[in-house]
C-alpha cells in the first residue's frame, strides 16, 4: 500500500471505532466535510515537514499521535484502545464506579498473553502438539486458543503456566509408545529441540547411544509416563 493509501485506511478504521460521526470529526478537526471525505476517499501523502494544525487537530481527535495516521494497523489500535481504557478508567475514577470487574478482565487478559507467548516460546515442541491436536490453522489461533484455557483458570502467572504445560503433556501421555527403541524414535520425532539438546548436553557420539539411554530408564522400571518426564528433565 502507498503512503496515500494507509492514511485513507487508517482513517477509515479510526473514525469507525470512534464515537463520532464523520460530520462531527471534521467539525472538530477543524476542516471541511468535502476535505475529509476526499482523504477518506484516496488519503494524502505524509508531510516532509510539521504537519498542517489541521491534521494535528484530527490525530488528536482520533487520540492518535500524527504520525500513526501513515503507519500500520497494529500501532494504530494499541494507541487507541489504551487511550480509551485510560479515559473510561478516569471517568470512572471521577464518578466513583466500581470498576474492579474490568481491571480484573484486564489482568487475566494480560497474563494469559504472557503465558501463552511464553509457552511457544519456551515449549514449541509442546505448542506444536497443540496445533496438531486442535488442527489450528496459524500462530494467531494458537496463541487465541491457549488464552482461553489461561483465562478459564483464573490462577496467578506461574501456576497458570506449570499447569499449561502439564495439561499439554497429557495429549502426550495419550499416545506414549512402551517399547523402549520406539520411545527413542518417538520422542526424537516429537520433540526435535529437546533431541538437540540431549545430544549437545550429554555429550554423546551419537543418537544411538541416546536410544540406548532412553531404553535403560525403560528397562529399569519406569513406566512409559516417568521415562518420559525423566527425559524431559534430562533435555531442560
Amino acid at each position: 500500500m502507498s503512503e496515500s493509501e494507509v492514511f485513507a485506511a487508517n482513517l477509515r478504521r479510526l473514525i469507525d471505532a470512534s464515537s463520532l460521526s464523520e460530520r462531527q470529526v471534521a467539525e472538530r478537526s477543524g476542516v471541511s466535510i468535502k476535505t475529509l471525505a476526499r482523504w477518506l476517499q484516496v488519503g494524502m501523502q505524509k508531510p516532509t515537514r510539521r504537519p498542517p494544525q489541521t491534521l494535528l487537530q484530527l490525530a488528536r481527535v482520533l487520540n492518535v499521535p500524527a504520525d500513526e495516521l501513515w503507519r500500520g494497523e497494529t500501532a494504530c489500535v494499541c494507541i487507541q484502545y489504551a487511550e480509551k481504557v485510560k479515559d473510561l478508567i478516569s471517568r470512572w475514577d471521577r464518578l466513583g464506579v466500581n470498576y474492579q470487574e474490568i481491571t480484573r478482565w484486564i489482568d487475566a487478559a494480560w497474563i494469559a498473553a504472557r503465558v501463552a507467548e511464553r509457552f511457544c516460546r519456551e515449549e514449541a515442541d509442546l505448542a506444536g502438539i497443540v496445533v496438531k491436536v486442535k488442527t489450528l490453522r496459524n500462530e494467531g489461533e494458537l496463541q487465541s486458543y491457549l488464552e482461553g484455557m489461561v483465562r478459564e483458570w483464573g490462577l496467578d502467572e506461574a501456576e497458570s503456566y506449570k499447569r499449561l504445560v502439564e495439561s499439554t503433556q497429557k495429549f502426550v501421555f495419550a499416545v506414549l509408545p512402551r517399547d523402549p527403541d520406539q520411545m527413542g524414535a518417538w520422542f526424537r520425532r516429537v520433540h526435535p529441540r529437546r533431541w538437540a539438546n540431549l545430544l549437545a548436553r550429554r555429550k554423546l557420539d551419537d543418537e544411538t547411544e541416546l536410544v540406548a539411554l532412553i531404553r535403560n530408564l525403560l528397562t529399569e522400571g519406569l513406566s512409559p509416563h516417568e521415562a518420559y518426564e525423566a527425559i524431559v528433565r534430562l533435555s531442560n
